[in-house]
């Protein structure tokens, strides 16, 4: 019975845990960073679909000097990327947290996010 509780806690603790909102996932600090001679429009259309192939519920939306492309929700944000407009081109900043992932768009995101440079 005791090992059936701990392991119960255990799994509510990674759940919660595991939760980011977008504002707290940019808290974290960019999992990665990068430049691109692309503008930020380029730069977006050419990562925005493999984004969505890897994961349906990407979003791309656009912000006051850039994009921002979104997976998850606003309670549970798997990655984020924000584009902006920079002297050379753009200023690319990627967001990933740290969870556990069987599936194949953790990885694309990232992949792809250095592909499109």
């Amino acid at each position: 019975m005791r090992c059936t509780s701990l392991s119960l806690i255990a799994v509510a603790t990674l759940s919660i845990a595991g939760c980011y909102s977008p504002g707290e996932l940019i808290q974290k600090g960019p999992t990665y960073a990068a430049q691109t001679k692309k503008s930020p429009k380029q730069y977006a259309l050419c990562v925005f679909p493999q984004w969505q192939e890897a994961r349906p519920d990407a979003t791309l939306s656009e912000t006051e000097n850039g994009y921002r492309l979104l997976s998850g929700n606003d309670m549970n944000t798997n990655e984020i990327l924000q584009v902006s407009k920079s002297a050379s081109g753009s200023d690319v900043k990627f967001y990933q947290r740290s969870y556990l992932d069987f599936g194949a768009g953790k990885a694309t995101s990232l992949e792809s996010t250095k592909s499109c440079l």
